[in-house]
């Protein structure tokens, strides 16, 4: 089971897309023969986590009672809610074990609330690109996303009309959170030239501004700054494997050693890895590197 992080959809392996702005695609260094989820042995299931506009129920979801999407009044999502929705799935699916659950990012917390959920039909459990929780100050600034699309005028209370909405707010944040999952040292590697990097991003954040849906955004930082499973990893039993990227500023090291010792303490054999010279981004463009202690993890749990 392969959970996405948060602007991304469940299509890991594609389309391939030509906008700025590619949600799918992420996974194909991830999925495949050879690689470490090698679908020659394994059976892969990605699932649209709850709230997001790429298929699950979210603002964009059609309410038949009201004739118009259910936007703003569609009750706020948790990590919680999103563990529930993908423990759901597999039941509909008759799947009464997992092998593993692999989840980036935001999927990453969804994961281990997940684990801890539901320990006996969980066999291992690893994490790229995620802690406990998300680091306070980035809490907070995400924590602001409702509040300030609120204040957009174009925003209509949340019941804006199908791709309209207060997409000015929506770039701006979109843009803010590009820099911090991409990091300096990465855009200046992969854009060279003066100026070519914040090109780079700000095309990217107008082609999300241009398709996202701005409550489904807001949903889903929601989820991603509320997700503290601090309290849940003691009722972990299965192994997990946590990775971090050494530049990383949604899961910084510390944070994600941090989250090995309380496992560790918890008794859950618990294995940190780290990829230096990496960001948040680098843990999928660079997932390569990642290929041999992930393989190494699953096959030992096989």
């Amino acid at each position: 089971m392969l959970l996405h992080d948060l602007a991304s959809s469940h299509h890991a392996l594609g389309p391939e897309e030509t906008s700025a702005f590619r949600p799918s695609g992420w996974g194909t260094e991830l999925i495949g023969e050879g690689r470490p989820l090698d679908t020659t042995t394994l059976h892969v299931v990605v699932p649209n986590l709850l709230g997001s506009p790429f298929g699950s129920t979210s603002p964009v979801t059609m309410d038949a009672r009201a004739g118009r999407p259910y936007g703003a009044a569609l009750p706020t999502v948790t990590v919680m809610d999103m563990a529930r929705a993908v423990a759901a799935m597999l039941r509909g699916m008759k799947v009464e074990h997992t092998r593993a659950l692999v989840g980036v990012g935001l999927g990453g917390l969804v994961a281990l609330q997940l684990a801890a959920l539901f320990p006996e039909q969980v066999s291992a459990v690893a994490v790229l690109g995620a802690a406990r929780a998300l680091p306070e100050t980035l809490r907070e600034r995400l924590g602001l996303t409702r509040h300030l699309l609120r204040l957009d005028p174009d925003f209509r209370e949340g019941h804006y009309a199908p791709g309209q909405g207060p997409r000015r707010t929506l770039r701006k944040q979109y843009l803010e959170y590009l820099r911090l999952v991409h990091g300096p040292e990465v855009l200046s590697t992969a854009h060279p030239e003066p100026g070519a990097a914040e090109q780079a991003l700000e095309a990217e954040a107008d082609a999300f501004a241009e398709t996202f849906d701005a409550n489904a955004w807001a949903l889903l930082c929601t989820a991603y700054v509320g997700g503290d499973v601090t309290e849940s990893l003691s009722k972990i039993r299965a192994p997990v494997l946590l990775v971090a990227g050494a530049n990383d500023a949604l899961a910084p090291p510390s944070r994600v050693r941090d989250t090995y010792h309380l496992l560790s303490a918890a008794g859950v054999r618990a294995h940190y890895h780290e990829l230096p010279s990496c960001g948040h981004s680098g843990l999928l463009t660079q997932a390569r590197r990642l290929h041999g202690p992930l393989r190494d993890f699953l096959r030992r749990r096989g």
